[in-house]
């Protein structure tokens, strides 16, 4: 089937939340309560990502950018979002240092030329894999081959 992006999100949600209530159904242990807890949490997550999606498809970026940024805004979401992180820490380190490349038509001369556009200048940043055209963003990699693929 050719689903839109949104029609497949749904289908891969729903599947998900199928997964949930079955364990739900089929245990009655602590994690069997605490996912019945939450599944009103799950509805409301996916509603407010599918809002998001219909947002940055119609090209209304800045109600899109709004939209995710309330999605997380109750204490039910953001609480957990820690457990989904990974402290910078454990990837950037003494012993793994971060890597940042940037193309150029002129030389860098300064350590300040790879960090990325002021904001003031955002009207020359185009849209890059992870980013929207305007809104400059700071790519980083673990090893310089990583950084070099993604140019």
């Amino acid at each position: 089937k050719n689903l839109t992006l949104i029609d497949d999100f749904a289908l891969k949600c729903s599947k998900f939340r199928g997964c949930l209530v079955d364990y739900i159904q089929e245990n009655d242990n602590r994690l069997s309560l605490r996912l019945r807890n939450r599944l009103r949490a799950v509805d409301i997550m996916q509603k407010e990502i599918v809002s998001c999606l219909e947002c940055f498809l119609s090209g209304d970026i800045k109600s899109a950018y709004d939209s995710f940024e309330s999605m997380l805004e109750p204490r039910t979401i953001s609480r957990h979002i820690e457990n989904i992180c990974i402290p910078l820490s454990d990837l950037c380190n003494e012993d793994k240092p971060l890597f940042r490349v940037r193309k150029s038509d002129t030389p860098l001369t300064s350590r300040r030329d790879m960090f990325h556009i002021p904001f003031s200048q955002r009207h020359f940043v185009r849209a890059q894999r992870f980013s929207v055209a305007g809104l400059p963003c700071l790519y980083l990699g673990t090893s310089l081959y990583i950084c070099w693929r993604e140019m």
